[in-house]
């Protein structure tokens, strides 16, 4: 029987379920009985020895002493195999991709294959936005216009890209942070924002993203040579990454012919 082909990135990236989860009946049978007879086996060995000082001690004590050695033997067989069976106790559950572990808007798993997918280094356009003195503006007027032409926009942010804003003088300082803020600061949507776990670096979301969804390329400056050996097959050759500049007056998309012009303000 063959398994159907995935349609979104959670199909892609869910891990697939035992087919029979929790116990395996067998193995926790054997193991039961195995812990009954070294319970047993072992109180026996215990307990013989003192019923035969207390009890007969007329009996002969070397039949008492084989007797015990001969239990000590067939103890030590089961010991074996209860330690051979103890991985029937945990049925693994396989790991959730990190993409979709650390998704807290929850939109990752809907992305469609077959749907062409912009991925924004967002804190990366932001800097360069920045040092050109034009802050959010870049980063929000190409996820517009890629938007227009038809493309789902994924911006990844580090984890610190509040505090950078609050430095910069874009939010007040002290005030919660939130999704929103970045909504209103760049002209994103919900579910087009992901900041990555403190302490994780956006680049890996990025490209494990590029790596996942077949139609897609990157917006960033960054060239993400450290990761080179890593992902070869996304870095490879120059239409995987469209880095921004700023040109006669306007914001350009490097590797990419936007539609529509975008003029600064």
């Amino acid at each position: 029987m063959t398994s159907m082909k995935p349609i979104t990135l959670g199909d892609k990236l869910t891990p697939i379920k035992p087919n029979k989860p929790g116990l395996n009946f067998g193995a926790w049978l054997r193991n039961t009985i195995y812990t009954t007879l070294n319970f047993s086996l072992l109180t026996t060995i215990s307990v013989l020895p003192m019923w035969w000082f207390l009890m007969r001690p007329e009996m002969n004590g070397d039949i008492i002493l084989a007797l015990v050695a001969a239990l000590i033997t067939v103890w030590l067989f089961v010991y074996r195999k209860l330690k051979a069976n103890k991985h029937y106790k945990k049925a693994t559950r396989p790991k959730m991709h990190s993409l979709l572990a650390n998704d807290r808007q929850g939109f990752m798993r809907d992305l469609r294959l077959d749907a062409k997918t912009a991925i924004f280094d967002g804190s990366n356009i932001y800097h360069f936005g920045h040092d050109n003195d034009l802050n959010a503006q870049p980063l929000g007027a190409i996820a517009h216009q890629l938007r227009i032409e038809g493309y789902r926009i994924v911006c990844f942010f580090d984890a610190n890209i509040f505090y950078t804003l609050m430095e910069h003088g874009a939010i007040p300082k002290g005030q919660q942070h939130s999704v929103a803020m970045l909504e209103d600061i760049f002209g994103l949507k919900t579910d087009e924002i992901y900041v990555v776990p403190s302490g994780a670096q956006a680049d890996k979301y990025v490209l494990d993203s590029l790596k996942h969804l077949p139609i897609s390329f990157a917006v960033s400056n960054d060239k993400f040579r450290d990761y080179a050996k890593r992902y070869p097959t996304v870095m490879k050759g120059n239409q995987w990454r469209k880095g921004v500049v700023v040109s006669k007056n306007e914001i350009k998309l490097l590797q990419h012919s936007l539609q529509n012009p975008i003029r600064l303000k």
